[in-house]
């Protein structure tokens, strides 16, 4: 292993053991490395979604996709008990035409009771309400629609009631049980309103999907134009804004449209429930924002109504959104335990809890250890002192040895010179092998070269053995 993958190996493992700690001492721990994120059978969806599980493997977050829902049923799996999905993405208006004295009671009661549960990532890119209708239609706006047959989408999609509310502004009685409000979508090539089947259909797309791109270019429909009533309705709807089709700008030959027209725009929201963990939400919102959706469609043309720069945002009229959201948002940048540590711990193969209890729980376990270490750094101080005693202990040891020989010869009743020889010997051998820190080479030099001379002084004394006075 080399010095780099130990030094992470070493801090991780000290993580870990930190994180062991506080969960044992507080019972919290982090969060699973999980998102399941609704996507919808939509394509502009998908892409974003796989973009974000891409950006978010390397910080050990598995991303899991489910494109089987889609309108007012992926908001149910997202407030539902248990969750079906951690995340997914909303079309703009769907929850505001629960609200107000144009919803049902029954709306209005969801909306009040679930909406705390939401939180928004981030608004991702237009969605346009395209309102077509027959070429000779001579109506100029949704109150013209009036006793005339209307698709509306099928009944799980959310633009159904986004255009439930829009007709209900306009007096326009809207039920299931009324035979006018056709649950279903309008065909690639216009055929329902061609045929007289409807007047008008309401679709709620990006500009870029082929149902769309079919639409504008079949002879005999148009689209309805706002321009008269869109500051209106994007007063009165939040949710909505006026976007401008202008004039050729789906075709030049043959010229389409023919003249400007006002469009009501959504915007697609990612929303996540509320207690999704914040390092999860982290990190969610700053793959958003590291992938905005392209200005341009697979063939290379610019999207309409595209802006660089417009998208993300988090200007959300519908949900709050987190703290953890506007931080990323406003730094451009992940918090910093995040962005440094769970790469680390992922490389280093521990799960993804350690990087969520970090980021969620750091402030609270320096404060745990405030305490701990009131106590450990006078210890700490005193551990040098303790160390330096160990080693000089050894010496000490050695310099008694040779202080009780050096005693021995300078007796004026000589011993036996082999006998003081082979303790000298003894005593040298013994320092030799004591293995000592570089910062103590002085003491130990100093103690064999005082050896030295207690062993010159030996070999100068006559070698004459008396005896001891009888």
């Amino acid at each position: 292993m080399n010095l780099p993958k130990a030094i992470t190996f070493i801090a991780v493992a000290a993580i870990a053991l930190l994180s062991a700690g506080y969960y044992w001492a507080t019972g919290q721990r982090g969060a699973e490395g999980k998102i399941v994120l609704a996507t919808g059978d939509v394509a502009n969806y998908r892409e974003l979604a796989a973009a974000y599980e891409k950006a978010l493997d390397p910080y050990g977050v598995d991303v899991q996709l489910r494109p089987a829902v889609e309108g007012f049923q992926t908001l149910k799996g997202l407030v539902s008990d248990p969750p079906q999905f951690d995340a997914a993405f909303i079309k703009g208006g769907l929850v505001g035409s629960m609200q107000g004295r144009l919803a049902r009671a029954k709306a209005q009661e969801w909306q009040q009771k679930e909406l705390g549960k939401l939180r928004s990532l981030g608004r991702l890119f237009y969605e346009p309400i395209w309102v077509f209708v027959r070429s000779d239609f001579a109506g100029q706006s949704l109150r013209d629609l009036k006793g005339k047959a209307v698709l509306t989408g099928t009944r799980e999609s959310g633009g159904r009631r986004i255009a439930a509310q829009l007709l209900r502004a306009n007096g326009i009685e809207f039920s299931k049980d009324n035979p006018l409000m056709i649950a279903e979508d309008i065909a690639p090539d216009g055929n329902q309103l061609l045929s007289g089947k409807a007047e008008a259909a309401f679709l709620v797309q990006p500009a870029d999907t082929p149902l769309i791109q079919s639409l504008l270019h079949v002879e005999g429909i148009r689209l309805l134009n706002f321009a008269l009533e869109a500051d209106a309705y994007a007063n009165r709807f939040p949710a909505l804004t006026k976007v401008t089709l202008n004039r050729g700008a789906v075709e030049f030959e043959p010229l389409s449209p023919p003249e400007d027209v006002t469009l009501l725009a959504t915007s697609t929201a990612l929303v996540v429930r509320a207690d999704l963990d914040p390092s999860l939400i982290s990190l969610l919102s700053f793959a958003v924002l590291q992938n905005p959706r392209s200005g341009f469609d697979k063939a290379g043309d610019p999207v309409l109504f595209h802006r660089p720069g417009t998208f993300p945002h988090i200007s959300d009229p519908e949900y709050r959104v987190p703290e953890e959201t506007r931080q990323v948002y406003k730094s451009g940048e992940l918090p910093v335990a995040l962005r440094s540590i769970a790469p680390a711990v992922k490389e280093a193969g521990f799960p993804f809890s350690v990087s969520a209890f970090i980021s969620n729980h750091g402030a609270q376990t320096v404060l745990l250890l405030i305490p701990s270490l009131v106590i450990l750094l006078p210890i700490l101080r005193v551990l040098p002192s303790v160390y330096n005693w160990t080693v000089r202990r050894r010496l000490l040891y050695w310099y008694r040895q040779l202080k009780a020989l050096e005693k021995q010869l300078d007796d004026p009743v000589e011993g036996d010179l082999a006998a003081h020889q082979a303790e000298i010997e003894r005593i040298d051998s013994g320092v030799r092998k004591i293995r000592y820190p570089l910062a103590f080479s002085d003491q130990f030099y100093h103690l064999r070269l005082h050896i030295n001379l207690v062993r010159q002084r030996l070999f100068q004394k006559p070698h004459v053995v008396r005896m001891a006075a009888e």
